[in-house]
């Protein structure tokens, strides 16, 4: 007996006996209660605590390679099969994978269509847990624990200590798996333990628990590693095994449906697409589970010179990792003919949102589950910030048009889609101060600095439309100032040479262009040169001749002023978005100070 299992299992008996009497003799078995409860619960968070350490090591080594590797991969169907199958078996986690999905369809960088044979491959992937747990590697876990330990502990090289996490999980998520055989060995005589798993030789029983209890601990990888230890014990025959898989498989959809709750139409329609094409495969396999089973024995190892439970014990296992790989090819087999069906279907049962429905100060591509993963979410970010960017460019654009004319219910209107902004750009900087505090590494933590830059810019831009711009309307209505006179091309060309200069900015957000920021960098001569038109256009147009003049004239004046300070937060935009690209810029004009005061 391993040092490990005879202290738990010793601390369970002296629960037992001083905390809770033993159970009644049944058939001659004394079962301890509190000793198989504790092995069992315990060895299952060893296991999903060992699996959560080994995802999170998996995600910073790979991570920051997948996002490319997910958008070049899926040309076409077979290629979107192999990139959702190796990415998710990379991540081990087919959760990570649907997420990313979601993103690419809510950019509209991928149809939906595209998205689904990338989502069957992310079954395909998730089944190498399974094949992994499967394996007897009980006496190398101690060394797989003691070598995790030191190298996430002491090595110095970064992607050593991420490594580490990954052994030091491996070997968590094995002794968690041993723990619960040693938890279920004394069940093998207790008979109505050995008929409960007969009942579920019934398939839709089967399915149900594998379903309710894969969706309460939201880990397929758990119901796996469940049935693989009673069969390790031979408490359970493959039939049963298959069945519990087949429900593990329809109730790892409930996570991301869950997670679909409150977001975009494209979320659902990916959870939807996960949950019909699970749906579908086991639809297909339930009513020749018998057959299935005889070709999965047939085609995994055998111990013909073992009998009874002692077989099984030595079989199931690797058998019931067998079925759920096997499963989840054949079904891709079958379905991946039929994703425009498939598609067509989930987008019937989520249909996308009309225009003007989705509430524009709701992040629309922030997902709460990437927040451990920079690597990833940092593209998420780009594209979050270009749609408040575009939601500010709006700002700048009616706030200008207001001060040379409008009514007071267009301020309203105004004062509107401030809200809105400002709950998305708070929303933003809140999820950026998440990443941070994420395992990161140094040229993640520069290009967190640099979204901060860029979002405080646009929400100071912002500011400039909706207080200072704002209150020159609210002086031209309450002065009467006459909009005819604040009117002349110079300061209309010079608006629109903001705005477009702006627009620019936020694009090279998301999509780096060097050409382009190293022209909005380089702009301060030009931009200046055109302001200094329109304020002589407004010199002349003004001669300053009584009250009311003076008035037009500090209004025409401020305005431009304004948009001198909207085009300079457009500059460092582009700047801070080139580093945060890795565009190398001619010119560095100074960062605002309120920029420097938030990303201190």
């Amino acid at each position: 007996m391993k040092w490990y299992r005879k202290l738990v299992q010793w601390h369970g008996r002296w629960l037992a006996s001083t905390h809770c009497p033993k159970l009644p003799m049944l058939n001659g078995l004394n079962l301890n209660l509190i000793e198989i409860t504790g092995l069992l619960v315990g060895g299952l968070a060893l296991f999903l605590f060992g699996l959560d350490l080994m995802t999170r090591g998996l995600k910073a080594i790979a991570g920051a390679r997948l996002q490319s590797l997910l958008g070049t991969l899926t040309a076409n169907r077979f290629r979107g099969v192999l990139a959702g199958a190796g990415i998710t078996a990379l991540l081990n986690s087919s959760t990570i994978t649907t997420v990313l999905l979601v993103g690419f369809v809510s950019a509209g960088l991928m149809t939906l269509q595209q998205s689904i044979p990338v989502i069957m491959g992310a079954n395909i992937g998730s089944t190498l847990t399974a094949q992994i747990i499967a394996f007897n590697i009980s006496a190398i876990t101690p060394f797989m624990l003691a070598g995790g330990f030191l190298l996430q502990g002491f090595a110095k090289r970064e992607l050593l200590q991420q490594l580490g996490g990954v052994v030091l999980g491996l070997g968590l998520l094995f002794l968690g798996i041993e723990f619960m055989g040693d938890a279920t060995r004394p069940l093998r005589n207790f008979q109505p333990f050995i008929t409960a798993m007969q009942e579920m030789r019934n398939p839709w029983i089967g399915i149900l628990i594998g379903a309710v209890f894969t969706a309460i601990v939201q880990s397929s990888a758990a119901t796996l590693a469940i049935v693989i230890a009673l069969g390790s014990q031979g408490l359970i025959p493959l039939e049963s095994g298959i069945a519990l898989i087949l429900g593990a498989n329809v109730g790892t959809c409930g996570t991301a449906l869950l997670a679909s709750i409150g977001k975009s139409a494209e979320a659902a329609q990916v959870g939807i697409v996960h949950l019909l094409f699970n749906v579908l495969g086991v639809l297909f396999l339930v009513f020749i589970i018998p057959q299935f089973a005889d070709f999965i024995r047939e085609i995994s190892p055998s111990s013909p010179e073992l009998t009874g439970a002692a077989r099984l014990a030595a079989e199931t296992p690797r058998q019931a990792a067998n079925a759920h790989t096997v499963f989840s090819v054949l079904s891709t087999a079958v379905l991946i003919w039929f994703t425009g069906p498939i598609g067509k279907l989930a987008q019937r049962l989520a249909p996308p949102a009309r225009e003007g429905w989705q509430d524009p100060g709701l992040p629309r591509f922030l997902d709460d589950t990437l927040a451990g993963m920079p690597a990833l979410a940092i593209p998420r970010v780009q594209l979050e910030l270009v749609s408040l960017g575009k939601q500010v460019q709006e700002l700048v654009e009616h706030s200008a048009a207001l001060v040379v004319e409008g009514d007071s219910q267009e301020l309203v209107t105004l004062t509107d889609q401030d809200k809105a902004a400002d709950s998305l750009s708070t929303a933003i900087l809140t999820y950026i101060g998440h990443l941070s505090d994420a395992v990161h590494n140094d040229d993640e933590g520069h290009q967190l600095v640099d979204l901060a830059r860029i979002a405080t810019c646009l929400d100071a831009i912002r500011e400039v439309a909706t207080t200072s711009m704002l209150a020159l309307s609210q002086r031209r209505l309450s002065h009467g100032a006459d909009a005819a006179s604040l009117r002349n091309p110079e300061s209309a060309g010079f608006a629109a040479m903001v705005s477009e200069y702006l627009a620019l900015a936020v694009e090279t957000i998301a999509h780096p262009d060097t050409e382009v920021a190293t022209r909005i960098v380089n702009a301060k001569p030009e931009i200046e040169a055109q302001a200094g038109v329109a304020r002589q256009a407004i010199m002349s147009a003004l001669p300053l001749r009584s009250a009311v003049d003076a008035i037009n004239f500090r209004l025409a004046n401020d305005m431009i002023e304004q948009l001198n300070e909207v085009a300079r937060l457009s500059r460092a935009i582009a700047k801070a978005s080139g580093t945060l690209n890795e565009v190398k810029m001619s010119d560095s004009p100074p960062e605002p100070a309120a920029v420097g005061a938030a990303v201190a």
